[in-house]
């Protein structure tokens, strides 16, 4: 890491991405009523894999204002978006962001609040986060994420070895804050002991992948009082990091969907399960956050073969 790298440095850049995504989103949420439903043509939506995986002008607007920011800060780093794909400096910094300007587009054509925009970095750990880390100085670590859900007046961010926190955004969410960094709480994670514990999960859009999920699901319930389905995986992590929801487990994502959240969740002291692989679709594997019962994961994904 370069003198001029610092993770709190990393982590300013990642609010500042979040937060211009965020506002682009926000305009469909403040410009429209959410009980007047949107026609497809109003927010340029296509389908993608299936007739319910979307993504909307919005998608590609955000993502545009997201590396805007990144690029103007840190020109020399990779950035690998949703919409997007894969850019690669010529001569990289060493440094790669991780960016999803809308997770939850279902939610948002349909009008539901459930969406967010994710944001993180990953790249070689300064010898003070070492320290802070116990792992050697150099070592790949996510740095820093940002997930900013404007309809729900939130924003959830971390930094490595730092803590995870929550703020309160007074422009949409109503709230006496009258600045949308004042009076972070530090997340902790889920109530010990609490009864009628929350599950969060999600579906995939093939059918056999979805019948897996499935399975996962039946055979995981029997420790869980119920389950949630919030339609994003990031804004998933993030509610078991403040402790809404008590564990996640989800077979196949992407890594532009976990990978400001899992940091969130994981620097809330929640045990967290990344993939072993950014691409869920050619390598999916279970992203877990949470007490959630591994061989029964593990039993459900052998079936598969």
């Amino acid at each position: 890491m370069s003198a001029r790298t610092t993770v709190p440095g990393l982590l300013v850049v990642a609010k500042a991405a979040a937060r211009a995504g965020a506002d682009v989103l926000a305009r469909r949420w403040t410009g429209h009523h959410p009980a007047v439903p949107l026609g497809i043509e109003e927010i340029g939506a296509q389908t993608k894999s299936s007739g319910s995986d979307w993504v909307t002008d919005y998608d590609r607007r955000a993502e545009q204002a997201v590396r805007e920011v990144i690029a103007g800060y840190r020109a020399s780093d990779e950035i690998t978006g949703e919409e997007y794909g894969a850019t690669r400096p010529a001569e990289p910094s060493g440094y790669r962001w991780s960016i999803d300007p809308l997770d939850g587009t279902t939610n948002f054509v349909r009008g539901l609040p459930q969406f967010c925009t994710s944001v993180a970095v990953t790249g070689p750990v300064d010898a003070e986060t070492a320290d802070l880390l116990g792992v050697a100085e150099g070592t790949e670590r996510w740095l820093a994420g940002v997930v900013a859900a404007p309809a729900l007046g939130r924003t959830w961010y971390a930094s490595a070895g730092r803590g995870a926190f929550s703020t309160a955004d007074a422009t949409t969410a109503g709230v006496d804050v009258p600045d949308r960094d004042a009076a972070p709480v530090r997340l902790t994670g889920p109530v010990p002991g609490r009864s009628g514990r929350l599950l969060a999960t999600g579906f995939g859009y093939d059918p056999a992948r979805r019948a897996l999920q499935v399975r996962a699901l039946a055979a995981l319930l029997p420790a869980f009082g119920d389950v949630r389905r919030i339609g994003s995986a990031a804004l998933d992590l993030c509610m078991v990091a403040d402790g809404t929801l008590d564990a996640y487990a989800e077979f196949g994502t992407q890594e532009y969907d976990w990978a400001a959240g899992a940091l969130v969740a994981e620097e809330a002291g929640v045990a967290v399960t990344r993939p072993a692989s950014a691409d869920g679709t050619a390598h999916p594997d279970w992203m877990v956050a949470g007490d959630v019962d591994g061989s029964a994961l593990a039993a459900v994904t052998g079936e598969r073969a």
